[in-house]
């Protein structure tokens, strides 16, 4: 059996890496399928081996070839992970896909760990329905997708499932991992990023969202034993997270935090995640990451993905902020008292780990 597994794979965002570490890993456990391709450039660094279709050559339409290389000769191609169905350019690699897979048997399409929408216009919604409509199976990492597909009267059954990135503990095997020891530094890891200047929105949504960040950043360094870990969790040098970054720090003293820059490792991101005492986000996956790594965390929603992560998975009233809309000294404050007492965890963390394990057991079996 040969694999080819899409998504938007190879920009250098360490969220998008985890779904090539965990799909890697989850073929391999739960299907026993080790040629699994993958579709990108510049592609993570695993702890399961896969085959990387990585053109070295820039000419124009040579990614598209080494596609179509490893296309005509699998036996299923698989989106997998993120928020991949908002649209489906004709151009795209799963447009081609599901015209050859409507001429042949030889092709089965699927996707797991997929969220559905928002859609720019009705257009894209037809685009994206027609293409689940050619799907064998489909699994979705959160209820609002989920309920979505269900409306759909679809030729099969959506899979009620969860982001791969839950699954990591078990990838990393972090339950063999020491327990942090008290100490009295507390270190606090933050990942911040823009979003409104690279889709045209609106601006001043995200002025206000990272205002209030640095406030309770501010908040949070009046206390001298405090430190902060600085994560580029997407590290493209397009639309990665080094502005926003960067303006976040004007002012701050360099000796008040270190920067952990953006690697292909996903398991080195997750190493330096897990050291921290707590994670302050923009970022999703940087919250999702410390979710999962028993962190504690606060993530503002600046997407509706953000929103739907921290209901699926339980997270408490009062670490929750919305679209940073409480006051900044309040949550700096509650972030301090996690630190220093009690950590209550989400209610829906093991539920979510089987979950997420659904995109395995419960997808490809459903083509046998």
């Amino acid at each position: 059996m040969k694999i080819i597994f899409e998504g938007f794979y190879g920009f250098k965002n360490a969220g998008d890496d985890a779904f090539v570490e965990v799909a890697s890993w989850g073929a391999k456990t739960y299907w026993n399928c080790t040629k699994n391709v993958f579709i990108g450039t510049k592609l993570p660094e695993t702890k399961y081996p896969i085959i990387a279709n990585e053109p070295t050559d820039a000419l124009k339409g040579i990614d598209r070839l080494h596609f179509m290389r490893h296309f005509f000769n699998s036996n299923y191609l698989i989106s997998a992970g993120g928020s991949t169905f908002s649209d489906i350019p004709f151009h795209s690699n799963r447009a081609l896909a599901k015209k050859y897979a409507s001429l042949t048997q030889s092709l089965t399409l699927g996707a797991i760990g997929v969220s559905i929408g928002p859609f720019q216009n009705v257009e894209a919604e037809k685009n994206v329905v027609k293409y689940l409509q050619s799907l064998s199976f489909l699994s979705l990492r959160d209820r609002r997708s989920f309920e979505y597909a269900m409306s759909l009267q679809l030729p099969y059954t959506p899979v009620d499932a969860f982001d791969l990135a839950a699954l990591l503990p078990s990838v990393y095997q972090a339950e063999s991992l020491p327990k942090q020891t008290m100490r009295t530094q507390k270190t606090i890891g933050i990942s911040i990023c823009n979003y409104e200047r690279y889709k045209g929105g609106d601006l001043s949504k995200e002025k206000h969202r990272n205002h209030f960040f640095k406030l309770v950043v501010h908040e949070l360094l009046q206390q001298e034993n405090v430190l902060l870990k600085v994560f580029i969790i997407n590290g493209n040098e397009a639309i990665g997270d080094m502005e926003a970054t960067q303006e976040l720090l004007q002012g701050i003293d360099a000796n008040r935090y270190t920067i952990v820059p953006y690697s292909r490792n996903v398991e080195t991101t997750w190493r330096n995640i897990e050291t921290c005492d707590f994670m302050l986000s923009t970022r999703l996956h940087a919250s999702i990451f410390a979710c999962y790594a028993k962190v504690p965390f606060v993530l503002i929603e600046y997407h509706r993905k953000c929103s739907d992560f921290l209901t699926d998975v339980g997270q408490a009233d009062d670490l929750r902020v919305y679209d940073a809309e409480k006051d900044p000294k309040q949550i700096a404050h509650t972030i301090l008292e996690t630190i220093q007492t009690h950590y209550t965890a989400p209610k829906n963390i093991s539920k979510t780990i089987e979950k997420s394990k659904r995109n395995f057991t419960k997808t490809l079996m459903l083509t046998k």
